[in-house]
C-alpha cells in the first residue's frame, strides 16, 4: 500500500511557479534568471516585449540556458504588454523566438486565430505554444468564459485565460472552468487585489501546471512575489504533512 505522506509529497511537488522576467536590456537578463532559480522558480518567463525583442538576438541567446524551462512571450499592448509593432513584426519576432525552442511560445489567441499561415508555420514545426488571453476590463459571466475557453482549446493543449477580478466572486468564475476540464492544460486565474484568492487555488483546486509570479515588482495587478507565493504553498505543504 502506498503511504499516504508520499502522496502527499507527491501532491505537493506540483505546486509550480513560473516567474515572470522583464528588463529593458538583454545584458541584464542573466543575473534575473540567476535570481529567480534561486528563489526557487520552476519556470520562468521571459518577457521580451519589455524592449529587448529590440535586440532579439542577442537576448534569445542568454535565454538559451534556461530555454527548457522557460516561456517566451512577446505581449502586444492590446493585452497588456508592452509590443507596439504591427501583425507582420509581431509574426515574424514570433517565428525567430519559436526557432530557439522554448518550452512554451505564448501566443495570444487573436493572432492564431486570424493568421492561418501562422498557424501552419506552429504545426509544421511542432512548437509547444500556450495560447493566451487577458481581459484588463471584466471578468465576463461563466457561459462567456466557457465559450472562450473552448476556442482557445481548439489551437492547443495548454490555456492561459486571465480576467480582472472586479469582485471576489469573480475568482470562482475563474476556477469554475476546471470543473469539466479534464484534457487541457488550464492557466485560469483573475488579475487585481480581489483577484489575488485565484491566483494561488488555480493549482490547488483546478490542478493548473502553473501559477505565475512576479521576482520584485507585480508585472500584473495582484500578481505576488515568488518568495511570498512559495511560502504560502510550503506552509500548505506542511500541514498536510503534519496530518
Amino acid at each position: 500500500m502506498i503511504d499516504p505522506k508520499n502522496l502527499i509529497i507527491l501532491f505537493t511537488n506540483k505546486f509550480k511557479v513560473c516567474v515572470s522576467l522583464a528588463t529593458d536590456s538583454a545584458d541584464k537578463l542573466p543575473k534575473l534568471i540567476a535570481r529567480a532559480l534561486q528563489k526557487r522558480a520552476d519556470y520562468v518567463e521571459i518577457r521580451f516585449d519589455h524592449t529587448i525583442y529590440k535586440e532579439l538576438d542577442y537576448a534569445l541567446d542568454i535565454s538559451s540556458s534556461v530555454k527548457n524551462r522557460a516561456i517566451f512571450t512577446l505581449r502586444s499592448k492590446d493585452e497588456g504588454g508592452y509590443f507596439d509593432g504591427d501583425h507582420s513584426e509581431h509574426v515574424s519576432l514570433l517565428k525567430k523566438m519559436a526557432g530557439a525552442s522554448p518550452m512554451l511560445l505564448d501566443i495570444e489567441i487573436s493572432i492564431i486565430k486570424k493568421d492561418k499561415e501562422m498557424r501552419q508555420f506552429l504545426k509544421e514545426n511542432k512548437i509547444p505554444i500556450l495560447v493566451s488571453s487577458h481581459d484588463f476590463k471584466k471578468t465576463p459571466n461563466l457561459s462567456s468564459l466557457l465559450k472562450k475557453f473552448e476556442d482557445m482549446s481548439n489551437y492547443s493543449n495548454y490555456v492561459k485565460l486571465v480576467t480582472t477580478a472586479r469582485t471576489f466572486e469573480d475568482n470562482f468564475k475563474l476556477l469554475s472552468l476546471y470543473d469539466n476540464n479534464t484534457n487541457t492544460k488550464l492557466i485560469a486565474f483573475a488579475m487585481g487585489e480581489h483577484g489575488i484568492l485565484s491566483r494561488l487555488l488555480c493549482i490547488l483546486y483546478g490542478g493548473s501546471p502553473f501559477t505565475y509570479a512576479s521576482l520584485d515588482n507585480p508585472l500584473a495587478p495582484g500578481q505576488l512575489d515568488i518568495v511570498l507565493m512559495k511560502k504560502i504553498y510550503d506552509r500548505i505543504g506542511n500541514n498536510l504533512k503534519s496530518k
